[in-house]
């Protein structure tokens, strides 16, 4: 039963109690590399093995046939930054401290002592390399746009990276032709070292924002191929959030949607734009077998919330689900993933366990072998992955979004509202498992 009640305004850092991994389940060596694929934007029905009939995602089709698809998946937030810095912190909303997008090119940054997935792998041993969309603030050393060349609490190399790709600002990170991206490389991985602490412009002279030689989704799988070539006898972690299929919606080719006359111009860019994307997951994936460590690699694919309004009268982006990005409801926040791991996953294997965003770090810091910081908001998922140990269930998972907070119920959930309000402090819409999600 959903019900909308009032109660005091939420603190920042209330008090919600923190599940942590159980400690006597333990994860046998040799940990794996982890790479976490995000796509910007992109909704629960847009991928055909989540019921899609029209764009074409052969490639994350056949990731979800060989490993697990997640049907009770959720972002962290309804919009970008918020969303992942809840991925990146293992905190649900109401305890992180960015919990909104900003605006007029103003993007609260993840703050200093903010302990991030990277950090923690960084310290069991990994390699650490992002290539793609930073959006965990705009606060950035050596980020040359204006305002924004600051040392402060966002800067990448404060948050437990070896290396970095991409666009670094949230305003600028959708112009598919940018002028130039960033990278930061001080070890010399992947090209000349860049000064400590520092990123290093790579200009494209030619492009102009929606025409260009230089499409900036390819030029972010360039570098997350080349970082596998790089780091496949080592230990890695590799997190690559791509800029697709958020606006702009600009892509070199239409792929095979030009067929379709009933189709504007702007939707057959949106489904090439998602199939581009998709075969640049298989790119990976292909890349990770050729070198033969496909079988000690977790991947896992999602979004950073759910799928838009635009196209969806083609595309039935959500399909059932109510509402859209921006919405506090299973819409905006229910969203794909999907999990590959030969051999220790099951083919073809589905997940209806609740889960959410902010239970990445302790699921990575378990496979890790390490510890993950204290408080933690999420719970390892490693049980439902390999299918081994018993899965802790979130007794609700936790949203909060312009001041407004949304609250799922567990299924083992027997609190009152009042009870579960208490601990969040703030207003609340209850909905609970197993009611028809159009309602939601």
């Amino acid at each position: 039963m959903s019900s909308l009640l009032k109660a005091a305004p939420l603190l920042l850092l209330g008090a919600l109690p923190a599940p942590v991994v159980a400690g006597e389940r333990e994860v046998s060596a040799p940990a794996p590399n982890i790479v976490l694929i995000i796509a910007d934007d992109l909704g629960y029905g847009n991928l055909g093995c989540y019921g899609q009939k029209h764009i074409q995602t052969p490639a994350l089709d056949r990731m979800a046939a060989g490993g697990m698809k997640f049907t009770r998946f959720y972002a962290g937030a309804p919009v970008c930054l918020p969303s992942r810095v809840c991925l990146m912190t293992g905190l649900h909303s109401g305890h992180s401290r960015v919990r909104i997008n900003g605006g007029g090119g103003k993007h609260p940054p993840i703050h200093e002592e903010d302990t991030t997935i990277a950090t923690v792998l960084k310290t069991a041993g990994y390699r650490t390399a992002m290539t793609g969309k930073w959006s965990l603030g705009d606060h950035f050393l050596g980020c040359v746009h204006k305002h924004q060349n600051t040392d402060g609490s966002g800067a990448i190399y404060k948050h437990g990276w070896d290396y970095y790709f991409g666009e670094p600002n949230q305003t600028y990170n959708h112009s598919y032709y940018p002028g130039q991206l960033y990278r930061y490389d001080p070890h010399g991985w992947l090209g000349p070292e860049t000064e400590a602490n520092r990123l290093q412009p790579v200009p494209y002279p030619g492009n102009k924002r929606k025409t260009g030689s230089h499409y900036s989704h390819d030029q972010i799988t360039t570098r997350a191929l080349a970082f596998i070539d790089k780091a496949r006898d080592k230990r890695f972690f590799l997190y690559v959030p791509f800029t697709i299929p958020h606006a702009d919606f600009v892509v070199p080719e239409l792929e095979d949607y030009t067929r379709d006359k009933s189709w504007s111009e702007g939707a057959k860019t949106f489904a090439s734009m998602i199939t581009r994307m998709d075969r640049d997951c298989g790119r990976i994936l292909a890349r990770l077998k050729h070198h033969g460590i496909e079988k000690n690699t977790l991947v896992l694919f999602t979004s950073d919330n759910g799928g838009l309004k635009n196209f969806d009268r083609e595309f039935d982006n959500n399909r059932e689900l109510k509402g859209f990005k921006g919405d506090l409801t299973e819409g905006g926040l229910r969203v794909p993933c999907i999990a590959s791991w030969p051999g220790r996953i099951k083919a073809g294997s589905t997940s209806t366990e609740p889960l959410a965003f902010w239970d990445f770090m302790p699921t990575f810091a378990e496979l890790a072998g390490v510890a993950p910081p204290a408080p933690v908001d999420g719970i390892s998922f490693v049980p439902t992955l390999t299918g081994k140990g018993l899965q802790q269930s979130h007794p609700y998972l936790f949203f909060n979004w312009r001041n407004r907070s949304y609250i799922i119920r567990g299924k083992n959930e027997t609190r009152g509202d009042k009870e579960i309000i208490a601990e969040a402090r703030t207003e609340v819409v209850v909905p609970e498992f197993g009611r028809n999600p159009a309602n939601r």
